[in-house]
């Protein structure tokens, strides 16, 4: 299965975000760049998705706790 786009709720920091489920990456963009995180699960990517806040999502779920590369 190739990554997926993921339907998200305006933001003002996330712009975007894609998940791919045979690698676990999930990738987001920001307003400061775009970022890669591996070993994310599919439920926890999708409750990113489905989150009120993406942003606060983001820093208290994925952040800290998957490694990252910073992709642009």
């Amino acid at each position: 299965m190739a990554e997926q786009a993921l339907n998200l709720k305006p933001s003002r920091n996330v712009q975007a975000a894609s998940y791919d489920p045979d690698t676990q990456k999930l990738t987001v963009s920001l307003n400061g760049g775009a970022y890669c995180y591996e070993g994310v699960s599919a439920e926890k990517a999708q409750a990113f998705a489905d989150a009120d806040s993406h942003g606060s999502f983001l820093h208290a779920q994925i952040k800290g706790q998957h490694q990252y590369t910073k992709i642009s």
